[in-house]
Order: structure tokens, then sequence, then C-alpha cells
């Protein structure tokens, strides 16, 4: 408990210094100067939460959405200002995003955790050896964005703990205490252990408009290096809706909706919550080589609120797992000063 308690004052102190050392005086970072169509030229700041979680599988019925694999995931976003003084040098001298700007720099940051959990039922409450390793992630990342309007370019640092001090086996207890009826139990008998993890992931979009404002196309590819997880992905997804918000780039506030649908591919090394701790014995069941993933999702923006709904699919992840492994994301957000 005292390594628990001493994760989450550490992890919620970080953001305070973060953020410090991610603002830059105005006279070192100049914002982007608007167009005439925008007199704003604060940079805008965004705030978000998003959940994952397999019971939202709307379209299955309750008692038989899945409650195992990725089952929960909790994040909250800031975005805005400039990128983290450790990226500067790589930004060459882009002025802080502000709206309707089309070359830009940006920084976000981001604590949040996930959690990984067995397979069990009433009759069968112990997972077997077969079965993936239960797991937590509490985590801080810190992301550097290069945009343009049709290209973005973004490296990101993650830190983070697994095992109790993650704290997800509390988590989880808690929000199946709340409603017992609704959820199956648990087994945390076999855990990846503790052990501090370190990611670093770069990712490159392009944004192919097709009709202005009403479709577009975005391929992307990342690279993530660390001791988590060391994996490339590549995929795209294709948008279309009303007053179509970009994808990246600050705009000025409006009323619009959007549908999303996409798939990508990822070839994985290492999984740290499949391949067991890197040092030590740890319960593991090893990774599939490839994982597929597909998606459909719905947003509305009514001025400064975003609400998006996505719904996702992921084929095995290892030998003994399910073939597929839907659940879904909830997503509100805010934006001020645009």
């Amino acid at each position: 408990m005292r390594r628990s308690l001493s994760s989450i004052v550490w992890l919620a102190a970080v953001p305070i210094g973060t953020a410090a050392a991610q603002s830059a005086s105005p006279s070192a970072i100049p914002s982007a100067s608007p167009t005439p169509s925008s007199p704003r030229s604060s940079p805008p700041r965004t705030y978000s939460v998003r959940a994952d979680n397999d019971a939202f599988d709307f379209w299955m019925r309750p008692w038989n959405r899945p409650d195992e694999e990725y089952t929960s995931g909790v994040h909250l976003d800031y975005d805005g200002g400039s990128a983290p003084r450790w990226a500067q040098r790589l930004m060459t001298q882009r002025p802080v995003c502000v709206v309707n700007a089309e070359t830009c720099q940006s920084g976000r940051l981001e604590i949040g955790q996930d959690i990984y959990t067995a397979a069990v039922t009433q009759r069968h409450p112990v997972a077997p050896s077969t079965a993936r390793p239960s797991a937590g992630w509490l985590y801080l990342q810190q992301t550097a964005r290069a945009l343009t309007t049709n290209q973005s370019d973004e490296l990101s640092l993650t830190i983070g703990v697994t095992g109790p001090p993650s704290l997800a086996q509390f988590t989880q207890q808690l929000a199946h205490d709340a409603a017992p009826k609704f959820n199956r139990p648990t087994d945390w008998s076999r855990q990846i252990g503790f052990e501090p993890g370190v990611i670093a992931r770069y990712t490159k979009q392009r944004r192919l408009s097709l009709i202005s404002d009403v479709a577009d196309v975005i391929p992307t590819a990342s690279v993530s290096v660390g001791n988590v997880l060391t994996a490339a992905e590549a995929g795209f997804s294709v948008r279309s809706g009303w007053h179509l918000p970009h994808p990246w780039l600050p705009e000025r506030a409006a009323t619009g909706f959007f549908i999303d649908a996409g798939i990508s591919g990822q070839a994985v090394a290492r999984n740290l919550f499949l391949d067991g701790n890197t040092f030590g014995a740890s319960p593991r069941v090893g990774h599939e080589p490839f994982v597929g993933t597909g998606h459909f999702g719905l947003g509305l923006r009514v001025h400064a609120l975003s609400l998006e709904y996505r719904a996702v699919n992921q084929t095995r992840a290892y030998s003994a797992g399910p073939k597929w492994h839907p659940w879904a994301s909830m997503v509100a957000s805010i934006t001020l000063g645009r």
C-alpha cells in the first residue's frame, strides 16, 4: 500500500513540473500569425477525458459483453501551448498553434491507466495458466507535435509503472463493487509484477482531402520502442461529415458531426503485458507477431464541446486469446480560447 500511495503522489506531482517545463516565453516561441478570418492570436487549450471499456459495446446485449483482455482505460489529456522543451530543437522555430494556423507546433500532456485481465466466470473464477496474466499500466505521457495543414508529426515519451503500484486491481474492484450484478468475477492471482516502464513513440499522419469540409483520408504510421512495448503500426481512416473538423489543427468553434472508420496492422516485437516482466520471473503467454484492428466512430462538435464514440475490434493478441476482442471508447473534450 505504501508503494501504491507513493506512485500516486509521484504521478500527480510530475504533471505540475512537466507543464511548467512545457511552457515557453512568448518572446522565445511566437504564436502563429492568424489569418484575416480569425483575429485570435492566443493558443487554444483542449481538455479531454477518454474512457475505454468493453462494457461500452452497446451493439451487444449486456450479458454478452466481454469483461477481459483490454477491459478498461481512463485517460486525461491537456493539449495546447508549445511543445516540450526537450523537443524544441526539432521544431525548427515553428510558431505555437493558434486558430487557423497552417504551420505550427503544440504540446500534449496525458495521464492514464490501462487494465488487462484474463477471462473468468462464476463457475471458473480462477484463470487457467494459458490465459493472459492480469496487468495494470499507470503512466504519464508528454508529446511534441509539428503540424501543417496536411501533415502531423508527433514524438511522445511515456513513463509509468506496472504491477500493484499501477492500482489496476484496486480500480477494477472499486468499479465492480459499484455494480456487482452487472460484472463478472476477477482473478488477480497471476499478475504482471512491478516494473518502471518507458516508451518512445513516433507517429506520422497525412491528410488527403477528398471534399473540403466533408470527407478526407488519413494514413498513419508509427514506431514504438521501450521495455513495455516495441512495435510498428500502419493503417488509415476515412472520415466524412458536416463541417468536418480538421484532425489536428485548431479551428474557430463551430457545430458539426462526422463518422470515422479505419483499419490498422501492428507488428509486435515485445509486449510486456503478454511477454512478462523484463527481469525476473513473472507469468507470461507470449504474443502474436501481428495484430489487426478495425474501428468505426461517430463524433459531434457543438462550439467548444466535442463528443465522440468509437467501437474497436482487435484480432488475437496471443495464441490462447480470443479470435476477436471488441471494446469501445467514449471521449468528451472542451476547447477554450478559440
